[in-house]
Order: structure tokens, then C-alpha cells, then sequence
């Protein structure tokens, strides 16, 4: 049963002919992704990226966005990023507004990617729940206007509460780690190497023994971005809508029969057993 609700195989990758991945802040792609672009980087796949703000705020920014900028382009060349576009958004100032998601849709138009990778609405940071919402809004437009477009979100300063991938790191742990390890400005603060590899070590909880470091991504496929509401609709109540769970919430927790937004999300599933 529980593997209904998380993945209990590894994956290699994230399959896609490119990605282009949106980091709030310098060292946030490599946090969060960098295993899979090391990952993309040795099966041939090309990898651009976008550093949405150039981390110049607070103890984080005291050794200046050039200096962040510099080990941003050093730690992806390692990783094989081949393209690195820096928007300069004030730090801790990012908005999801209609001039930010248009500049991620020209982002993305432009790199001609089919994957894209962006931090988790349920990040702490506020700029990185904004990178995530300017993003999906970006994505979704296109998906509407035709676009097949695959998103993954992934995880740093909080854990992700759907998992639908779990990247198996292993073979990547060593690149991965010597890309984090050339954010010296951020490592001088705190040991987020550290913090990182052990969310990647918990990530392997459901998987074989021979994965000793995994990262986890929820995907939203253009279905799901076509129906917005699948996006904040509560995890326990999608676990029952999808019958992923044999574990019934009590009647107590559910939403009252005449909640307008139970019942909209209801609605679709209903109309076909009618």
C-alpha cells in the first residue's frame, strides 16, 4: 500500500530532451537539483538555468552578488550547465506578478526545454515560493496555448509532502557535493552541504540498499496544469480522491458535504459514475 503513496524504486533521471531549471538564489539549484544535473550531464542531456535573484541580501549577501554570481557559474559548469541567465530580482523581494511570469515564459520559450525544474510551493523562503508560483503560472500558460511542458519541483528548506520521483544520486553524490562545496560565502555561514546530504540520505528510506542518496520531485503534468485546483487541493483529500490510501480520514476532519470547494473538486470524478 505504500507504495501508492511514495515511489519504492529509484529513477536514473527525470526523462526530457532538455531542462531549464529556476533557482531563487545562488546555490539553490545545486541544493536542490544538483544530483539530477549531474545526472543529466553524464547521459548527454542539456541543462540551462535561471538564478532569479543574485542573493544580495543580509549575512547571505555580505560578500556581494559578484562573488555569488561567480561560484553560481563556476558550481553549474561543473555540473554541466551550459547556459546561465541572471535576472538580478531584488533579494527577498521576488513577486509572482504578470511581469515576472512573463519573463520566466520568455525563459523558457527561449531554451527550448521540455522540463522544468523549479523549488516547491511549500518552501519556507519566501522568494522561493515565489520562483515556484511565477513558474507554474508560466508553465501553465503555455500548456494552454499548447505547449507540452513538464514541471518538477524540488525540494530545499522544506521537505516535499507529495513525492513522485525519486532520483537515485549515488553515482553523483561526489559531483554534487564538490558543487555545493564552491558556495564558499554560504558554507562560511552554515553547513548546508550538511543539511542537504542528509534530506538526500532520508530520501532512500523506501529504497533498495544499494541507494545511499536520492532526491525527491513532485511532477505536474500539463493534465495537472490545466486544473489548477489539483494544485491546492489538501494532500490528505487527494490521497482519497486517487483511492491511494486504505487509512480513511475520520468524518470529523472532512470538509462538510455542502463546502462549495469539496464539492467542485468532487464534481469531475462524480460525472463519470452518472
Amino acid at each position: 500500500m505504500e507504495s501508492r503513496l511514495t515511489p519504492y524504486e529509484p529513477s536514473p533521471l527525470i526523462a526530457c530532451n532538455s531542462a531549464l531549471v529556476f533557482a531563487p538564489h545562488p546555490d539553490d539549484e545545486v541544493l536542490g537539483c544538483g544530483g539530477l544535473l549531474a545526472a543529466y550531464q553524464a547521459a548527454g542531456v542539456p541543462v540551462q538555468a535561471v538564478l532569479v535573484t543574485s542573493g544580495d541580501y543580509g549575512e547571505h549577501g555580505k560578500a556581494g552578488s559578484a562573488v555569488r554570481e561567480q561560484e553560481t557559474l563556476a558550481a553549474t559548469a561543473l555540473l554541466g550547465v551550459h547556459a546561465v541567465e541572471f535576472w538580478r530580482e531584488k533579494d527577498r523581494h521576488v513577486h509572482c506578478d504578470a511581469r515576472t511570469i512573463a519573463k520566466a515564459r520568455e525563459a523558457i520559450v527561449n531554451s527550448g526545454a521540455d522540463l522544468i525544474l523549479t523549488p516547491s510551493i511549500h518552501e519556507i523562503h519566501p522568494d522561493h515560493r515565489a520562483t515556484a508560483w511565477l513558474v507554474i503560472e508560466a508553465c501553465r500558460a503555455l500548456v494552454l496555448e499548447g505547449r507540452d511542458l513538464l514541471v518538477a519541483m524540488f525540494e530545499i528548506g522544506a521537505p516535499l509532502a507529495r513525492v513522485d520521483v525519486l532520483v537515485d544520486i549515488t553515482a553523483h553524490e561526489q559531483r554534487k557535493r564538490e558543487a555545493v562545496k564552491l558556495y564558499h560565502s554560504q558554507l562560511d555561514i552554515s553547513p548546508f552541504d550538511d543539511f542537504i546530504f542528509a534530506l538526500n540520505r532520508f530520501r532512500t528510506y523506501t529504497m533498495p540498499a544499494h541507494v545511499a542518496y536520492a532526491e525527491a520531485y513532485s511532477l505536474l503534468t500539463p493534465e495537472q496544469l490545466r486544473e489548477p485546483w489539483q494544485l491546492s487541493e489538501s494532500e490528505l483529500m487527494r490521497q482519497e480522491r486517487l483511492q491511494l490510501t486504505d487509512i480513511p480520514m475520520p468524518a470529523a476532519y472532512r470538509p462538510a458535504p455542502t463546502d462549495s470547494l469539496w464539492q467542485a473538486l468532487l464534481k469531475p470524478f462524480r460525472g463519470q459514475n452518472h
